[in-house]
């Protein structure tokens, strides 16, 4: 999935942007045949949203359907001066299917998404073998996976009794503490290369735990066990997958309750607490991770700007950047987080303080 940061420089193009998001699963028969004139009735929506006749063209000539994809899918899609310019399929259906014509692209859809994404490793180790794979959340499939191999020295053959059972049991300790060393050495690498939020040990349980003890101190901060070994005879796969969804999920939901922490902890220092001191951290380029709860801001818009400091709630704000038009407020407040290279995080309603609809935690 893309994330909302590569899209820094599209955002920086003007519109009429058409914005589109919609359900696309294809596993019924209801919904196959609701895809199949899809195409034809975004098209329509395009127009009477006041999209351009080239926007609609391209709306129109989009696959829109997930074919093979199970759902529930779903599909966002931006289209500028007839162009399709991002087409992203997006797990789940959608809160709000939609089809806008504005100034801006409005990323909702995408920072939802990416609110509960989280990459991950699923390291199953095996006594002499392990298989590491590196997964997203919101992907159905792995982004990429190897597997790695040890030694099998007196693994399973130890001889009984006698002087040299000591010495035999001595090298298998060996051979299992260097092959989980091995595969905590490719999981180390793989976490200092950056991107990876968590890593779920699996697997033979004392294999884990050799891997777990030759951890570095920021590959074990991010590890979490699944006491369950997918690989054992009669395992149970679709509960073994629960339990790592359950701990993805959980992760995902820390991350937030963390940045409500910090900012609680931080008013008056290193964090914005109510709307206008984010807005105007925003326009600063002074924040870290904006905290924003888009529920609170229904119906509010803001003015968006072709240039820094790219929002502001009247053209007094301008500042000598061209004004681009009025914008749902939450899409122009992400919109500004990315073009200012600042973290986003979704939260319910209720969970800011006061019922606040936004807040930051500040780089200065």
């Amino acid at each position: 999935m893309l994330s909302l940061k590569s899209l820094a420089e599209t955002l920086r193009e003007p519109g009429p942007w058409c914005t589109v998001h919609a359900e696309v699963s294809t596993g019924t028969v209801a919904t196959h045949e609701a895809t199949e004139v899809l195409a034809n009735n975004v098209s329509r929506a395009v127009t009477e949203a006041g999209g351009s006749d080239a926007d609609a063209r391209a709306a129109e000539q989009l696959q829109w359907a997930a074919i093979g994809e199970p759902g529930p899918v779903s599909r966002f899609v931006l289209i500028r001066d007839g162009q399709v310019v991002v087409n992203e399929l997006l797990p789940g259906a959608p809160g709000r299917p939609a089809v806008e014509v504005g100034p801006i692209p409005d990323l909702l859809p995408l920072a939802e998404v990416q609110n509960t994404d989280v990459e991950y490793l699923l390291v199953q180790a095996e006594r002499a073998d392990a298989e590491i794979g590196r997964y997203r959340a919101s992907a159905r499939s792995a982004l990429g996976s190897e597997e790695l191999h040890g030694d099998t020295e007196n693994l399973t053959k130890v001889p009984l009794g006698g002087y040299s059972q000591g010495k035999y049991q001595h090298r298998t300790e060996e051979v299992w503490r260097r092959n989980g060393a091995d595969v905590a050495a490719e999981v180390n690498r793989l976490v200092e290369e950056g991107g990876v939020q968590l890593v779920v040990l699996a697997g033979d349980e004392r294999a884990r735990l050799m891997v777990q003890e030759a951890l570095s101190e920021r590959a074990a901060g991010l590890a979490q066990a699944v006491d369950m070994n997918s690989s054992a005879p009669g395992a149970d796969q679709e509960r073994f997958a629960e339990e790592v969804d359950a701990v993805v999920a959980e992760t995902a939901g820390r991350r937030a309750q963390d940045a409500l922490t910090r900012v609680a902890d931080g008013i008056g220092r290193s964090s914005a607490g109510g709307w206008a001191e984010t807005v105007n951290a925003l326009r600063e380029a002074r924040v870290g991770t904006l905290v924003l709860c888009p529920e609170a801001i229904e119906g509010k818009s803001l003015l968006v700007l072709g240039a820094e400091p790219w929002i502001a709630e009247s053209e007094d704000g301008a500042v000598g950047a061209p004004p681009l038009g009025e914008a749902d407020a939450a899409a122009a407040l992400l919109r500004a987080a990315v073009l200012t290279n600042a973290d986003t995080v979704l939260v319910p309603s209720g969970a800011l303080d006061g019922g606040s609809a936004a807040a930051a935690l500040l780089r200065w």
